[in-house]
């Protein structure tokens, strides 16, 4: 018989923490994956204390910890440790964000789960990278500290220093690791074998240059220009219009120039003197942004993406986060979902990107509050309703 789920059966113990990984095994609990995220006794997850709150709980916490289950246990105990070691033996999975060696203080390093469960896939990421000069020196890392040293700050303005470009680290980086852990589960499945999966903020970061690293790294030996146009370096990529701004890609074209000035209704720029070559409009580029800027002010931005997609230019219509919520197109990919809850009623989230058909992702279970399954999973696990009374009042289950 099929799962209804793809990944029912597979059971992820969650350590990590506020983004980087729990938007990674996110994604997997859509898929039927039994996540159960191991916390701290008292406050959990850090993101759950940072807000902003609905009924106190925290909405960034809300958005990336559906379909998981939460447990609470003192890790420094004995007892809290052995129960540990029971989960790692009933779970396919082990995902944490730590720096390097806090895992292995505990008692808790690849090593030592993998004597408990040699088929167990044991996957982290942090900041810098498992070995290395940074990692060595037990260097804290961060999402803008990736940015700065990734080589994504970018100087907009000469006279002020640079800022953070591109999206947070955080995000592909969770999703890098999720990649590593389903193919190590492939691997899994054909060979038996368990194995270490890792990633890293910086490298991800750095991995992010994918379009123009080549080029950059080997910028002495090019021999040929790019062929992508001079009109798409001349033309600015935003203008405003009568109701907001409008994105331009003056791509895909043999004269994107026409294209452009032509949906305008300037005629075709491209047979002025002064922009009849790509190296002329780049040279006049303030010129030339100038002419197309007061004619994109003259209408709104949905009168001239009609235009202008009639003619064969790629454009867009620039969003602030919940314009692009109302968008039809994101409505549509149900990018935006609704979860109920008794105390906080409905939560609207974000859906998942990733779309099986087959078995599509499911919202079963509101994001848990803390410690909400540690009785239930450690009665799962082999202990008895005595001896989870017991860690109970002793602290070392919430």
């Amino acid at each position: 018989m099929i799962a209804k789920n793809a990944l029912e059966g597979i059971r992820i113990l969650d350590f990590s923490h506020v983004y980087q990984g729990p938007v990674g095994t996110q994604l997997l609990a859509d898929y039927g994956a039994d996540v159960i995220k191991v916390e701290r006794p008292g406050s959990g997850d850090w993101s759950r204390s940072w807000g902003p709150f609905i009924k106190e709980v925290s909405l960034p916490f809300a958005n990336l910890n559906r379909n998981k289950r939460s447990i609470t246990v003192d890790m420094k105990s004995e007892a809290g440790k052995e129960m540990i070691r029971k989960l790692v033996a009933a779970s396919d999975v082990v995902v944490h964000n730590f720096r390097q060696g806090v895992m292995e203080k505990l008692g808790f390093g690849y090593d030592d789960l993998k004597a408990i469960n040699p088929g167990l896939v044991y996957a982290t990421s942090n900041g810098w990278g498992d070995t290395g000069p940074y990692a060595e020196r037990g260097r804290a890392g961060h999402d803008m500290m990736a940015r700065a040293e990734g080589g994504w700050f970018t100087f907009y303005d000469e006279e002020k220093p640079p800022i953070p470009g591109g999206i947070s680290i955080d995000y592909p980086a969770g999703l890098n690791l999720m990649i590593g852990i389903l193919t190590a589960l492939v691997h899994r499945l054909r060979s038996g074998e368990g194995q270490y999966v890792s990633t890293d903020l910086l490298s991800v970061a750095f991995h992010a240059h994918a379009w123009d690293a080549a080029a950059r790294l080997n910028a002495d030996k090019i021999d040929r220009p790019a062929a992508v146009g001079g009109t798409e370096a001349a033309i600015n990529k935003a203008f405003r219009t009568q109701d907001g701004f409008i994105e331009i890609s003056p791509v895909f074209s043999k004269n994107a120039l026409r294209d452009i000035s032509t949906a305008l209704g300037l005629g075709d720029l491209s047979e002025k003197s002064q922009f009849c070559t790509e190296e002329l409009q780049i040279e006049n580029t303030g010129e030339l942004n100038a002419i197309l800027a007061k004619s994109f002010v003259e209408k709104t931005t949905g009168e001239w993406m009609v235009e202008l997609e009639a003619n064969g230019v790629l454009c867009a219509r620039i969003n602030s986060f919940e314009d692009a919520a109302a968008d039809p197109q994101i409505a549509h990919n149900n990018m935006v979902v609704s979860m109920e809850d008794e105390e906080v009623g409905e939560l609207r989230l974000l859906g998942n990107p990733i779309r099986l058909k087959g078995t599509p992702p499911q919202l079963k279970t509101f994001p848990p509050r803390l410690g909400e399954h540690s009785q239930a999973v450690a009665l799962e696990i082999g202990y008895t309703q005595e001896e989870v009374a017991r860690m109970t009042e002793e602290g070392i289950l919430g």
